[in-house]
């Protein structure tokens, strides 16, 4: 299936158009509840091999039996109890061409499968905004099978992780008590692992990619929780009763903890008003270690809701919903072709439209206009491509008079980790960027030439249409005593 997205009262709904193949089910719905199912399919991709695995860890390429119909079939007995339907989504492609619950890295080994593994992310993204938008909060379930147990279901929250919101909100007793979701499995006679209690700990099945990614394990208000129904439960003949036992957990999980009406433009407008900054902030492949410390920097604000976005999320159009979009430290090359032209298309729209863009490090290359990844947000080239793995560590810059940062000191002190070297790209088609502040000493390791980093650009700021950017080589992030630059750079690029 393919879905095409149209924003109709504020709210972005499906439209589904079959293809020749089919290899993704889409559903919209009319319930906070997202059934997502990557691993049940079984029909071939044109065009794309077999994976093969090498140097994969836990490589599996077997399908999980009657797991597509299980969801299918969970859908429509939730339907039946509540006249309404939870939003699904469904891989038809066999596993052994792409294991949707993994990482785009590791998932595929064809790029003409990138194609579909896109698609399927993008529908559980757009189907997660959509949840977040209409209600504020909701719940993904995504099936699996194993076959440890086979009359039993395993839970796989990352402990608890990707159900913080939840657990935050209404505390254990919704993950693992006996109004949780498993707590109303085993009502209806399903045996639970781990047991009910709040002690009890996950250690076989604990949560893959999809809940990693969509759950609320770094903010938000969407939980997930991945389950694993054994062979009998998922079996053609019982799955039926299967589903019909959960659905009425789910339906009574969702009753008590889910909101059951749509938020009205009142409510939304009023939860707008209290967010403050919106600040989406990219945690998919590319980004790196220094990630935590930007989150951590970014808790530091009052004035700051900060919101996870995948590439599938910019790709879907989570943009919409925030006012800065950084791009943290880690590999600029990987987040551009993460991103993908449609992803980075998307950065540049909202920059035209308004946004503003942070790039630190990494992120600062992805701005640049100096490779076929980058955004062209920012007309800088990097200097001494070649030597771009010349060291890391403490180095100097020197404030300008102008630009967005006020400070009374001339020089800072700042943790430099391999960023670009910047200088003007002279674009004609992209308004000179401002020098905020360039390298007073340098690093020159691993064969870098010395004399080359002095004097470049540390921190630029420029405009790209209607937004702001603002580019860090170096990581206040990472350094102690410069948080303030950050919220800085956040105040002047804000969505005005």
């Amino acid at each position: 299936m393919r879905f095409l997205l149209f924003f109709l009262a504020g709210f972005c709904v499906f439209e589904l158009r079959a293809e020749a193949n089919d290899l993704i089910e889409i559903h919209s719905g009319d319930l906070p509840i997202v059934l997502s199912a990557p691993h049940g399919g079984s029909l071939k991709i044109e065009g794309v091999p077999e994976r093969k695995g090498q140097d994969v860890k836990r490589f599996v390429r077997t399908k999980d039996m009657w797991t597509d119909q299980l969801t299918v079939k969970l859908a429509d007995s939730i339907e039946k109890k509540t006249g309404k339907r939870p939003y699904v989504v469904v891989a038809n492609f066999h596993r052994k061409f792409i294991d949707a619950n993994r990482s785009a890295d590791l998932a595929y080994e064809s790029p003409k499968a990138k194609p579909v593994y896109d698609s399927y992310h993008r529908a559980i993204a757009s189907a997660r905004r959509e949840v977040l938008q209409r209600w504020g909060r909701g719940m993904l379930f995504d099936v699996h099978g194993q076959a440890a147990e086979a009359k039993a279901i395993f839970r796989g929250t990352q402990n608890g992780q990707t159900t913080s919101h939840l657990v935050g909100k209404f505390g254990q007793e919704a993950l693992s008590g006996e109004k949780s979701v498993f707590g109303l499995f085993a009502k209806e006679s399903i045996a639970v692992i781990p047991d009910l209690g709040p002690e009890q700990r996950e250690t076989r099945y604990t949560g893959g990619y999809i809940v990693r990614t969509y759950g609320s394990s770094s903010g938000g208000a969407m939980d997930a929780i991945q389950l694993e129904f054994g062979r009998e439960l998922r079996s053609i003949e019982n799955n039926d009763e299967t589903a019909r036992k959960v659905a009425n957990a789910i339906v009574e999980f969702s009753q008590r903890y889910l909101p059951a009406k749509e938020l009205t433009k009142e409510e939304i407008a009023e939860r707008k008003k209290g967010q403050g900054i919106r600040v989406g902030v990219y945690q998919d492949i590319g980004s790196g270690r220094s990630l935590v410390d930007l989150l951590e920097t970014l808790k530091k604000f009052d004035n700051v809701t900060v919101q996870k976005l995948m590439a599938a999320d910019i790709q879907a159009g989570a943009l919409a919903d925030v006012d800065v979009l950084i791009h943290p430290g880690g590999s600029g090359g990987k987040q551009g072709r993460n991103l993908g032209e449609a992803g980075r298309e998307k950065i540049r729209r909202f920059l035209h439209d308004g946004g503003g863009f942070i790039g630190i490090c990494a992120g600062a290359y992805l701005a640049s206009a100096d490779y076929s990844w980058s955004l062209d947000i920012l007309d800088a080239k990097v200097v001494d491509r070649k030597h771009w793995a010349r060291g890391t560590g403490t180095v100097v810059i020197g404030l300008s008079e102008e630009g967005f940062l006020k400070s009374d000191q001339e020089e800072l002190k700042i943790f430099y980790g391999q960023g670009p070297l910047l200088a003007p790209g002279n674009k004609l088609d992209i308004e000179d960027y401002q020098a905020v502040a360039t390298f007073k000493t340098e690093i020159a390791k691993n064969g870098a030439p010395k004399g080359v980093m002095v004097g470049t650009t540390a921190i630029a700021q420029g405009k790209f249409g209607q937004g702001r950017v603002v580019c860090f080589s170096p990581h206040p992030e990472m350094t102690q005593g410069l948080d303030d630059l950050v919220r800085q750079a956040i105040e002047h690029v804000r969505r005005q």
